[in-house]
């Protein structure tokens, strides 16, 4: 058995919720191209991304919030993710790549209750 089938924690979790932060995972992420079909990669890894949204940050890039993978595949630690959209970002560089749908809404679900005054998705 390999390891991406030994998960150690629930594929959708509120990892922490502080006054400032929100870190969440929605499991191993499934990436997409701009037209929806998938980017294949075969990794082995206990648990997916982890995701933190800032009720501020410095930097509005991509999207104000926008979400930043703290935790993960290296490919993507230091990646944001744009919270209309659902491309990733290398700094301010598009990396051609999608959030599944259904994990971005997943995503959307968990950190919609922390931004209250904020219409999740956004819409650009």
């Amino acid at each position: 058995m390999h390891d991406k089938d030994q998960n150690t924690e629930p594929a959708e979790a509120i990892l922490a919720d502080t006054e400032d932060y929100i870190d969440v995972t929605i499991g191993i992420a499934q990436w997409m191209t701009p037209d929806d079909q998938y980017i294949l990669e075969e990794d082995y890894r206990v648990a997916g991304e982890v995701w933190r949204v800032h009720k501020t940050d410095a930097d509005p890039y991509p999207s104000n919030p926008h979400a930043h993978c703290i935790d993960g595949q290296d490919r993507f630690k230091g990646c944001k993710l744009h919270l209309g959209t659902r491309e990733l970002f290398d700094g301010r560089r598009a990396l051609g790549r999608h959030l599944n749908r259904k994990q971005f809404n997943t995503l959307i679900g968990m950190i919609r209750p922390k931004f209250p005054g904020i219409t999740l998705p956004l819409t650009t």
